[in-house]
């Protein structure tokens, strides 16, 4: 028996119910829209001209998924800025539109921008499952959606990101901002389930693509190839990566990377042993990205480099956005249990703010 096959074996590495999270993405999706579609936005909210969104980590998906998407894409009409550190720009006023986004509600990061939103009187809404975060919010009554996540029983916000990537996506619908419906969200989730299948614990090995990779990128380093709108999926996944599988990855976004990271695969020599890069393949990349994806795909070939694809089917952009993050989900997961080490667990991360509190106290 495959490792990856024995159910035994991924019970008692998953102590903390990952993989019922992962399960349950298409049911953190449902719930995020229709809870958020309750929501009732003042209408001084729909009157401003920029948007600068506040997030750290997995909190952080949802705005890089939607400026992949959307910002620049000659669909929004105001710039979308992500603040991923103490501050919000500069620029930040009255006419600005501060979206607040913490899993937890106890990102320093995030509290602190919240504290310069509300001096500089921006039209505030917030994301979150609750803590200092939701507790602002509510006192002073802004709009927001803090959910309850009963669909990610790991208590992961990387693996719960269904909540804070289709609460946003929904919550910018119903301001005008994005167009996005619900038959969208519908077919998205159906094609989710779809998918969970193909990747699930109970599909063996020989026909299971996410098992497969995972067995690849075993003792390796994976560097995820994009194009375009996956971009904010990309950086995602690399997360999911580190975090979940706990394992060293980065990617990089085409056309950028050809101009530059082409001249740095010649060193140190002994690479060609470690590194293994996955193109994400899509048919919807615009028709000259995809023949710069070739065309690095061959670069990486004559340089001996180890070259894997994930193709991408959904029907959209902003599906095949989920689909990457999905596989990837699965990918991490399975590294995980060959590496068997608890999937939810984030030691470092949690030394690292545990001295973080010492050293402020």
């Amino acid at each position: 028996m495959f490792k990856l096959d024995d159910l035994q074996q991924i019970k008692r590495i998953d102590k903390q119910s990952t993989l019922d999270s992962i399960k349950k993405l298409p049911d953190q999706c449902r719930q995020a829209w229709v809870e958020t579609q309750q929501i009732v936005i003042p209408k001084p909210y729909h009157h401003f001209n920029k948007i600068v969104i506040a997030g750290m980590g997995g909190s952080s998906y949802g705005a890089r998924i939607v400026k992949s998407l959307y910002d620049g894409a000659e669909i929004t009409k105001f710039p979308i800025e992500l603040a991923n550190d103490y501050w919000l720009p500069g620029y930040t006023d009255e006419q600005t539109l501060v979206i607040l986004s913490s899993y937890s509600g106890s990102t320093e990061e995030t509290l602190s921008c919240a504290k310069q939103a509300l001096e500089k009187k921006a039209k505030i809404i917030g994301l979150t499952a609750g803590g200092d975060l939701g507790e602002f919010l509510e006192q002073n009554k802004f709009p927001a959606y803090i959910f309850r996540p009963v669909n990610n029983p790991s208590g992961q916000p990387r693996i719960g990101f269904g909540y804070l990537v289709i609460g946003l996506i929904s919550l910018l619908a119903k301001l005008g901002i994005i167009p996005v419906a619900y038959e969208e969200i519908d077919k998205l989730i159906t094609y989710l389930q779809g998918q969970e299948t193909i990747f699930s614990e109970n599909a063996f090995f020989e026909t299971n693509p996410a098992k497969q990779m995972a067995t690849k990128l075993q003792d390796k380093m994976p560097i995820l190839v994009v194009a375009d709108f996956l971009s904010g999926a990309a950086y995602a996944s690399r997360n999911m990566f580190h975090e979940t599988a706990k394992q060293f990855a980065q990617f990089y976004t085409i056309p950028e990377l050809n101009h530059h990271l082409l001249e740095g695969l010649s060193n140190p020599k002994d690479s060609i042993n470690h590194l293994v890069f996955i193109l994400a393949d899509s048919q919807i990349y615009d028709a000259r990205n995809r023949q710069r994806m070739e065309i690095t795909k061959d670069v990486f070939l004559k340089n001996n480099l180890s070259v894997e694809s994930i193709k991408l089917n959904g029907y959209s952009a902003f599906t095949q956005s989920m689909e990457l993050m999905q596989f990837i989900a699965w990918v991490s997961f399975y590294l995980a249990v060959l590496h068997e080490v608890d999937p939810a667990a984030i030691p470092w991360v949690n030394y690292f703010k545990k001295k973080l509190t010492e050293g402020s106290s």
